[in-house]
């Protein structure tokens, strides 16, 4: 059974992705769950908060499972480094399994995601970054062990890359059936991320970029 917590957050989740999250109002998701603003005021204090909540309750499992990878991955690699492969592995291989997994509201979990860094302006984008705070310190010391000859600013675009070449596989599955003519699709996830990793794997590996003064 569900508790009134649980109820406010099922139904920001559902109005944030449809509406947005300036156009969703407090009262709308006390509406749509069935309690008064007193509930919402107590169990996240604010707005900010509740969308804050929102997002902690699918990024929190989902960045607790890539950090267990590349922890299970530093004991078994010699030297108690992982690959650059492993590393990538755990860090993209949970989030495409989310975004295609429907009983862990992989859609919806999408949909938020790209509300998030549409909507400027609103403090959300901030929010959800803070989220992957932790994630950036254990990961990017690794990737740094392994790509210790690109130049700091080189590093930063590769990640960045990285990140949206992630972000764009999770978000366009549709749009990769239609591109290929149905040749490729996200219906088995695990080859997608073997893809995806030896996409993100040579990118990460290849030389540095010599910029020349005119």
């Amino acid at each position: 059974m569900s508790t009134t917590k649980d109820r406010l957050l099922d139904s920001a989740e559902q109005l944030f992705s449809r509406e947005g999250f300036s156009s969703t109002s407090v009262r709308q998701i006390t509406a749509a769950a069935g309690v008064n603003l007193a509930a919402l005021n107590y169990h996240f204090g604010s707005k900010e908060q509740l969308i804050s909540a929102v997002f902690a309750r699918r990024l929190g499992p989902l960045n607790e499972e890539r950090l267990g990878l590349l922890e299970r991955c530093s004991r078994e690699s010699e030297g108690g480094v992982p690959s650059l492969r492993a590393s990538v592995t755990a860090l993209v291989g949970p989030a495409l399994r989310l975004s295609q997994d429907p009983d862990r509201g992989g859609e919806r979990f999408m949909l938020l995601m790209g509300r998030a860094f549409s909507e400027p302006g609103h403090g959300v984008e901030e929010l959800v970054l803070r989220q992957f705070e932790e994630l950036a310190q254990r990961f990017f010391p690794v990737f740094r062990h392994h790509l210790g000859d690109l130049s700091e600013e080189t590093f930063f675009w590769r990640i960045h890359f990285l990140i949206g070449a992630m972000a764009h596989t999770m978000a366009a599955s549709k749009r990769l059936d239609f591109v290929s003519g149905g040749c490729c699709s996200l219906d088995n996830p695990e080859a997608a991320v073997g893809r995806l990793v030896d996409f993100v794997v040579a990118g990460l590996r290849a030389p540095d970029r010599v910029e020349t003064k005119p």
